[in-house]
């Protein structure tokens, strides 16, 4: 396999371990069923629990205690002392981070890492030819266009290589 197929693996398992490590359903008292391929996430006011209705200028702060919590139902709480669902708490948000955290809630990530783990494979096949035999393009750098496009989220990574480039 290539070193670009490699590197995409390990990535797309760091991408999965990190969302499912934030449903951290392993943590809750008596564990519980892991949640992190559903769960969404949305803010709430944190005296009243009701859900809060964020606008889209990126400037906005909210400036009154709110909580993020899980939409999804499980009987358990993160830590003692929170009520179920509980996520995190915060004084002060600007509006666009908040709709950012929310927006990419594990159940997301989960479900393009799952994604992105089928075009890896769709596009990793070569049998010894040098062309993708998905695409019929001819491979460069350990990969087509393709894989090398899914790699691009990740040239910050140290063991992304320039010639990687799409």
């Amino acid at each position: 396999m290539s070193d670009l197929v490699d590197f995409l693996r390990a990535r797309l398992f760091e991408d999965e371990d990190t969302a499912r490590w934030a449903a951290d359903y392993r943590s809750r008292p008596r564990g519980g069923p892991d949640t992190s391929a559903v769960e969404r996430w949305q803010w709430v006011e944190a005296e009243t629990g009701e859900r809060l209705r964020l606008g889209r200028r990126p400037m906005d702060h909210i400036q009154r205690p709110v909580e993020m919590r899980s939409v999804n139902t499980y009987p358990w709480q993160s830590r003692p002392g929170v009520g179920p669902h509980h996520v995190l708490d915060v004084r002060w948000v600007k509006e666009g981070v908040a709709l950012h955290v929310a927006r990419h809630s594990p159940a997301r990530v989960v479900a393009e890492v799952q994604v992105k783990r089928h075009l890896l494979e769709h596009h990793s096949g070569m049998n010894g030819t040098g062309v993708c035999q998905t695409c019929g393009e001819a491979v460069r750098d350990g990969g087509c266009s393709t894989l090398r496009l899914l790699a691009m989220p990740y040239a910050d990574h140290p063991a992304y290589r320039t010639a990687w480039r799409a």
